[in-house]
């Protein structure tokens, strides 16, 4: 038996985001050119109750980018390129998905600090991880 794969260290896991980011920045920019048609082109409102709305439609279309490449593959293109992957229960992949990208968000708002934090449990893993019954792994590189 092969032993399992180590866990992802942080720094891996921010490349990866940075990576995605660049990503997800592009697909929002999509999703807004979508709208712009049925604003007569001009840029979208900034205040009042459409600015949410679109901030939860933004949202939701980053949701929906993590979601697929979690429950698909258990890898974004970011986590490819750093040879890490999420690894979900197989029952309920999406609320799971959902569920960790939205505390992925909390993590982010709180400075971080649940990253940190991870660093000291035995496995790497964040509250939100443990919560979830998720963990992130090293993937081994392929053969050349």
């Amino acid at each position: 038996m092969m032993p399992p794969n180590p866990p992802a260290p942080l720094w891996r896991r921010a490349a990866a985001l940075f990576y995605d980011l660049m990503f997800v920045i592009a697909l929002l920019m999509l999703a807004t050119l979508i709208l712009l048609p049925f604003n007569g082109g001009q840029a979208l409102p900034q205040t009042g109750v459409f600015a949410w709305v679109y901030r939860a439609y933004l949202l939701l279309w980053a949701a929906t980018y993590f979601s697929i490449f979690w429950c698909i593959g258990g890898q974004t293109p970011g986590m490819k390129v750093w040879y890490i992957r999420v690894i979900l229960p197989a029952r309920g992949c999406y609320t799971t998905a959902l569920l960790r990208f939205l505390g992925g968000l909390v993590s982010l708002l709180l400075a971080g600090i649940p990253f940190w934090l991870a660093q000291f449990h035995p496995e790497k893993r964040s509250v939100i991880d443990r919560w979830l019954n998720t963990r992130v792994t090293r993937s081994p590189k392929p053969a050349d």
